[in-house]
């Protein structure tokens, strides 16, 4: 059994945004003695079985309210409260006691009766959990009355291994918060769940409200109107204007309505398209209306400014698309909403999603060029709240959607970005566009399984050839040319993508036949790819050769190059897609074939079981340094081998990067100075491993030995957060002298 990475949330483990089970938003932080008041005001609201439930006898909300915020000299409390509503009102707390020196802690929690059934005891549960195993507890204990059935379900379907024991009316339960494939599956399953839930307002909309609607045609309000419109949305749209809809004025065909309390119908998203200083009093009319999302389309907002307006609209109740946003768009029949700035596309497979509203309306335009449809378009502009993890979610599950783009300018949370990635891209390939050249991005799209384009260019290159057919099936390519030298590119391209070419030279004076013999001797050969290059020479028909491709139904994956024919830089052509360059086409290919090698290769990371995490965790507790011996300690209890022997004199650099979470870097000393071979991500699969000592092949003997250290070292970082960095320098796969610096808090 492999070790098992503990979930990452998007935000704080203690401290963020969270998300009820139907999709509302609240408020998870640590209780502070400060809370005294909210709690009391918490536990009056909540009946007397509920109180008896909890605390096992009748109690007064004060003595409640004393009780959870109270803590033995002996004891390590965490208390963790969700709170909801502006102004914020506690409705969920749970918490987990354990005595000094024990590896058990009991761990409670308590929901408001208005909000069970909603996924906060769960909530509480894992993220108790996880920062009870991250001090060195092993196992959880509660004690539940046997009549507390909604208690003992959250238990029972955590997916820890529960052991469940009755005495009398009261129930111990008892399991190991040790992270486990299925438990992980679970805390995944039920944010993911959540997460969509709280995106159905913007893809599926009963009603749209557009604050700030307007009869000028060069105002965002009109044009916001006119896309819903033109369009077809297919539900109810309401123009929200004070000054026209106070005089019971119109916008083009629809009533206009003086503020968002007026409108009649369904309001489930608004798209707020007014002056910056108004949108908060907008975010204030939306959350009263009861509306479940936000689109801001208002651009000029400061960093802090775009997060106290997310910050508002999570406390009423509602998520942000924006501030800045050039607004969404989903194509799917049963709603066809262009709820922004953008016209609705063609429909089709491909789902969109850019942080620049300039490029996305590009981005868009592009597709339509190429002939590529689609499912659906996120312009996220400030990424104040909603972010391209939380789209990845929704679009793992949506059936329409086959292949995911991604214009990334920058990261909220990329080790979360890594783990959705890696378990989404086994199902749909991701595609990403990233402008930066740093190689941690490199490493973590590679990791992550993420297909990187150099260019959006490229990046619908290979989405065109994605969106079409299916995978290649192996890395042999049957290439039918006609032409040298535009094949020789295509060759080059092909093999520095890692693929095995069989070039089929028709030469310069093919005929249709021939042609249609090389399509036909490639569909009957082993070749996983066939990719057909024709420059028109005169002797074979350009439309019937066309034809040729149109006829096309094989089960591999097929791609063209027609030089002089393309209008554009790629188009399909029945179910081929047909690109204008030999490089175009060959690197998407490639490209393909990249993804379909790492879907295939299972996501592993190894366990080892002679690992000493309790001594580990005890020799770092409350330090700022450590001794040699304690040092040396420490790597022993990892199971990294100290000592000299013959082998490269190589350094393996580890250090938490404050985005990107803990980095190895391998490093080979020369006398003119460190040469970074390679660095990955922490934490590593058995992979990621090979792949960080790719460049020590045919350089050392013993690379399994290799291996297995970098995979150590790996789990340390993962389970010491404390070391911040690491520097060991290795005599062959074995460590000769060390750097260990602690956090100082």
């Amino acid at each position: 059994m492999g070790y098992v990475p503990p979930p990452t949330p998007q935000h704080g483990l203690e401290e963020g945004p969270v998300l009820l089970k139907d999709g509302r938003t609240a408020l998870l932080r640590r209780a502070s003695k400060k809370d005294l008041p909210l709690f009391v005001e918490f536990l009056r609201r909540l009946s007397p079985t509920s109180l008896r439930l909890r605390f096992f006898s009748p109690i007064s909300p004060e003595k409640a309210a004393e009780l959870l915020l109270s803590a033995k000299p002996e004891e390590e409390k965490v208390t963790l409260v969700v709170l909801l509503g502006e102004p914020p009102r506690i409705v969920a707390t749970g918490e987990y006691v354990r005595v000094k020196g024990e590896d058990t802690a009991e761990v409670a929690f308590l929901v408001d009766d208005a909000f069970q059934g909603k996924g906060l005891g769960t909530l509480l549960l894992e993220r108790l959990a996880l920062i009870a195993a991250k001090r060195g507890v092993r196992r959880f204990q509660a004690f539940v009355l046997a009549e507390n059935k909604q208690m003992l379900s959250v238990f029972m379907e955590s997916g820890f291994r529960v052991r469940a024991h009755r005495e009398g009316g009261e129930v111990e339960v008892e399991f190991e918060i040790l992270m486990e494939e299925e438990t992980a599956r679970r805390f995944e399953w039920r944010e993911k769940v959540s997460t969509i839930a709280s995106l159905h307002p913007f893809f599926f909309p009963r009603g749209v409200a557009v604050v700030g609607a307007s009869r000028d045609p060069e105002s965002i309000g009109y044009r916001v109107l006119e896309n819903l419109i033109f369009g077809r949305f297919q539900g109810p749209v309401f123009p929200v204007n004070e000054a026209i809809g106070r005089e019971g004025g119109t916008v083009g065909p629809l009533l206009a309505y003086p503020g968002l309390e007026s409108v009649p119908g369904p309001v489930d998203l608004v798209v707020v398209a007014v002056p910056k200083e108004r949108v908060p009093e907008a975010l204030e009319a939306a959350g009263r209306r009861g509306a479940r999302g936000a689109i801001v389309l208002t651009t000029g907002f400061t960093p802090k400014e775009a997060q106290a307006l997310a910050d508002k609209a999570r406390r009423l109740g509602m998520r942000l698309l924006g501030p800045g946003s050039l607004g969404l768009v989903h194509t799917h029949p049963g709603v066809r909403l262009a709820a922004g700035l953008a016209p609705l596309p063609k429909e089709g497979v491909l789902a969109i999603s850019s942080q620049s509203g300039t490029l996305g309306r590009a981005v868009l335009a592009f597709a339509e060029e190429m002939g590529l449809g689609v499912a659906s378009f996120v312009s996220l502009g400030a990424k104040a709240d909603i972010s391209s993890n939380d789209l990845l979610q929704f679009w793992e599950e949506d059936e329409r959607t086959r292949v995911i783009l991604l214009y990334l300018e920058h990261f909220g949370n990329p080790r979360r970005f890594s783990r959705l990635a890696r378990r989404i891209g086994k199902k749909k390939p991701i595609l990403a566009v990233h402008p930066s050249r740093d190689p941690l991005v490199r490493a973590l799209f590679a990791q992550a399984g993420v297909v990187r384009a150099n260019s959006l260019e490229e990046a619908f290159d290979v989405a065109l050839l994605l969106a079409q057919g299916p995978l290649p099936e192996n890395g042999r390519v049957r290439l039918i040319s006609n032409a040298s030298g535009p094949s020789n590119l295509a060759l080059e391209a092909l093999k520095e993508g890692g693929m095995e070419v069989e070039h089929v030279d028709l030469g310069s004076t093919a005929d249709l036949e021939a042609f249609r013999r090389a399509l036909a001797e490639a569909e009957a050969s082993d070749a996983g790819s066939v990719f057909l290059l024709f420059v028109p020479m005169g002797f074979a028909p350009e439309e019937e050769v066309l034809g040729l491709l149109r006829e096309v139904r094989g089960g591999k994956t097929y791609l063209a190059c027609l030089m002089g024919l393309s209008s554009g830089r790629a188009r399909v052509l029945g179910s081929v897609p047909v690109y204008r360059f030999p490089e175009s086409a060959a690197i998407a290919l490639a490209r393909a074939w990249g993804y379909r090698r790492w879907r295939e290769e299972p996501l592993f990371f190894p366990d080892f079981q002679d690992l000493r995490l309790e001594e580990a965790r005890r020799l770092v507790e409350g330090k700022r340094a450590l001794s040699r011996e304690e040092g040396e300690a420490l790597l022993r209890a990892f199971g990294l081998s100290l000592g000299e022997e013959e082998g490269l004199r190589l350094r393996l650099l580890a250090e938490p990067h404050p985005l990107f979470g803990p980095v190895l870097v391998l490093v080979l000393p020369t006398p003119l100075g460190d040469q970074v071979l390679e660095q990955r991500l922490s934490p590593l699969t058995a992979k990621d491993a090979e792949e960080l000592l790719r460049p020590l092949a045919g350089r050392v003997e013993g690379l399994p030995a290799y291996k297995e250290l970098v995979l150590r070292v790996s789990r340390m970082l993962e389970e010491l957060p404390q070391v911040e960095r690491l520097l060991l320098e290795l005599s062959g796969p074995r460590v000769a002298a060390f750097t260990i610096s602690l956090r100082a808090d």
